[in-house]
């Protein structure tokens, strides 16, 4: 009885994304069409692959990205669509069977189904965006201690999009040398193969596009829950937040790297990984809020420390919050969120305020102190 329910509560929870996803689902896959304009751009003039635009929106990754579009670019567009979009809800369900251990089928099917209403997740799949993919690779590297090649994956993910290659600080932290030499390995491997494929477009990437953010946009909009992102909303800066942004950044990197030890050490990988992933996030010039499918595993890793049915009030108000997304509730585009009040800065920095807060739970749950009958003081196990 209690298996029919459970499979009855699942069908009702993919009926209702089903339903509520479409009206949710933007953007027309724009991205997925720059990431094939990339592919394209090698297959036709290679030299040119970062002047090509769509509709004004230019190619920002790394030449590898583009050689791993090019059977994209192939592919007839409702082919691709169908392909990448598959792939993506697959990489959803690695994601959570990686966070989420071994649980029924029933239940994997239902989170699953849920998930696709999380801002993060919808944006993803609106944009046809690859975060998920990466993030269920980078989950499968660093989690699954079986397999002899640990750190390829990280280094070819960085290949794609810089930001993974944070993780190769996770590895620095936790001794594990071996996977650094792999990922440090796979990722120089796709730094030469843009200079194979195409010489001009690397040597232009790695020596100036790089560290230009005026290609990705608007650093000030809403959707960028970032340090920088904040700093400049808050004082209406749009250079950035200079010295104090470095400043933070510096403090992100040393505390969340040493945090992302700690946990590793207490055999808490789950939460260890997505911490580092938060450090990314925090440090990086531009984390639209489609880069933070990492909210999905963090919030596994906060449910898991709380007890209870503080369990379940800490799920649905993290879970709800990226489902409710009230970053978008302020007014944004085009500079608006300059002029955004106090209440306004707390409504869309909400991603980064939790963040915050979610550290702040582990820390305690890892920090907490028993008191012995004796009255002596002792550091929780």
């Amino acid at each position: 009885m209690r298996t029919k329910l459970m499979w009855a509560a699942a069908l009702l929870i993919c009926v209702a994304a089903s339903i509520i996803l479409p009206m949710l689902w933007q953007h027309s896959l724009v991205d997925l069409k720059v990431y094939r304009l990339g592919g394209r751009a090698l297959l036709d003039d290679a030299s040119s692959l970062y002047d090509v635009r769509l509709a004004g929106l230019p190619f920002t990754y790394p030449p590898f990205a583009a050689v791993v579009m090019v059977p994209f670019a192939l592919l007839p567009w409702p082919v691709a669509v169908t392909v990448w979009t598959v792939g993506t809800v697959v990489s959803l369900v690695f994601v959570w069977r990686l966070s989420l251990g071994r649980v029924p089928p029933v239940v994997l099917l239902a989170v699953v189904a849920g998930s696709l209403l999380l801002e993060p997740v919808r944006e993803t799949l609106g944009f046809g965006q690859v975060n998920l993919m990466l993030c269920a690779l980078i989950l499968y590297d660093v989690l699954d201690l079986k397999h002899s090649r640990r750190g390829i994956w990280i280094g070819l993910a960085a290949g794609v999009k810089l930001t993974p290659l944070v993780f190769l600080g996770l590895l620095v932290v936790t001794r594990q040398w071996r996977a650094l030499l792999y990922a440090s390995g796979s990722f120089l491997v796709t730094v030469l193969v843009g200079f194979v494929v195409s010489p001009h477009s690397a040597t232009e990437y790695w020596t100036s596009l790089v560290s230009d953010t005026t290609r990705i946009g608007g650093l000030a909009f809403s959707s960028n829950q970032s340090w920088n992102a904040f700093l400049i909303r808050l004082t209406g800066d749009l250079d950035g937040g200079g010295l104090v942004w470095l400043a933070l950044v510096g403090l992100t990197v040393l505390g969340g790297l040493w945090f992302s030890r700690l946990l590793w050490l207490r055999d808490d990988r789950l939460a260890s990984v997505s911490i580092c992933a938060l450090v990314g996030l925090l440090c990086s010039p531009v984390s639209w809020s489609h880069h933070w499918v990492w909210a999905l595993p963090l919030g596994m890793s906060l449910v898991r420390v709380v007890v209870g049915v503080w369990r379940y009030v800490v799920g649905v108000l993290w879970f709800g919050l990226f489902a409710v997304a009230p970053i978008w509730w302020p007014p944004n585009h085009d500079n608006r969120e300059l002029t955004w009040a106090f209440g306004d800065q707390l409504l869309g920095n909400a991603y980064l305020i939790a963040a915050l807060a979610a550290v702040v739970l582990l820390a305690v749950s890892h920090f907490k102190v028993v008191v012995e009958p004796s009255g002596q003081k002792m550091p929780a196990a």
